[in-house]
């Protein structure tokens, strides 16, 4: 992974960060709450789906489920997610940071404007990087609930780059999905995979 002077400096004006997957390694504990929860109403989450589906927030991957598992939620997809927000909080302890992308994180801290932007939950994230110790490092944390759409749409990146009065096309993004890579690059942001640094670290 290139560290913070590695990066094109000269291209980009502030660093837009996914979380799930990117910043923090929450795969584990995402899906044992999700499984969990979802398996007594009749819905099986593959893990080797569920490992392509980190881009999805809670609710869409729960109706993508209902939909091609052709099974009727039992609960209000409200409640269901909730269930499993509060299960995942209750897996934090095997939740862990990615220490080559936090690092980027840390030395950008203060010398650039920096946001997180994530198809999670606000809770969640706002739970996860105080476990973290990543707490303080962002100016502005955009989730789920503050978009219309979520990735593979731009919306997310597009929200995060207003919020911190940088144009789209001068922020840079590290992305660990392809739904995210898709929604960056549809937001005109130049975009980070950082799974091929990570595979070859």
């Amino acid at each position: 992974m290139p560290s913070i002077h590695q990066l094109p400096a000269d291209d980009f004006d502030a660093l837009v960060f996914d979380w799930d997957g990117t910043l923090a390694d929450t795969l584990t504990a995402h899906y044992t709450a999700m499984s969990t929860v979802l398996a007594p109403h009749g819905l099986t989450v593959d893990a080797d789906w569920y490992a392509t589906a980190t881009g999805m927030s809670t609710d869409e991957a729960v109706l993508w489920l209902s939909r091609h598992q052709n099974v009727a939620l039992t609960l209000p997809l409200a409640d269901l997610v909730e269930q499993c927000e509060a299960a995942y909080l209750g897996q934090l302890d095997k939740v862990r940071e990615i220490t080559a992308v936090a690092d980027i994180a840390r030395a950008g801290h203060g010398r650039m404007p920096m946001a997180v932007a994530s198809g999670g939950r606000r809770q969640s994230i706002v739970a996860t990087m105080e476990h973290l110790a990543l707490d303080g490092l962002f100016d502005v944390v955009v989730s789920r609930e503050d978009v219309r759409r979520g990735k593979p749409e731009p919306d997310i990146f597009l929200a995060a780059a207003a919020a911190l009065g940088v144009p789209p096309a001068r922020c840079l993004v590290l992305e660990d999905s392809e739904a995210g890579l898709v929604a960056a690059e549809r937001a005109s942001m130049t975009v980070i995979d950082i799974r091929r640094h990570l595979h070859h670290a």
